[in-house]
């Protein structure tokens, strides 16, 4: 009986980390609040200046920046984006923009306070 339980407590520890390396590598990262200063377009969404909730969230493989309204959760975009690994944590959740020449600002990339990726959007 010891050695059955010997033998299964061994293989328990040999697979168990098997299962953590299969697990999917991409978390939903937390939800950061941004102020918006000036009208920014989010895909073909256009933010009017305020405070908006972002979060990088995986739904069927795919990952996308959703953007909700601070004051109802309201989802309001929704955007493809890639992640791309930094060298260390992000201590500020920011986002950054491109000047289209139309002077409208689109975003392009939102880097969230904690994790070690910046999320790209194109």
């Amino acid at each position: 009986m010891k050695r059955t339980v010997v033998i299964v407590c061994a293989l328990a520890v040999l697979v168990f980390p098997l299962r953590v390396f299969a697990q999917d590598a991409h978390t939903d990262s937390p939800k950061r609040t941004l102020t918006v200063t000036n009208t920014l377009m989010v895909g073909t969404t256009i933010l009017q200046p305020g405070d908006y909730k972002f979060q990088c969230r995986t739904f069927g493989g795919r990952t996308f920046l959703i953007v909700t309204l601070v004051s109802s959760g309201k989802e309001i975009a929704r955007v493809p984006c890639v992640r791309e690994t930094l060298d260390a944590p992000v201590t500020d959740s920011a986002y950054r923009s491109v000047v289209l020449e139309n002077g409208t600002r689109r975003l392009t990339l939102v880097r969230i306070k904690g994790e070690s990726v910046a999320h790209r959007v194109d």
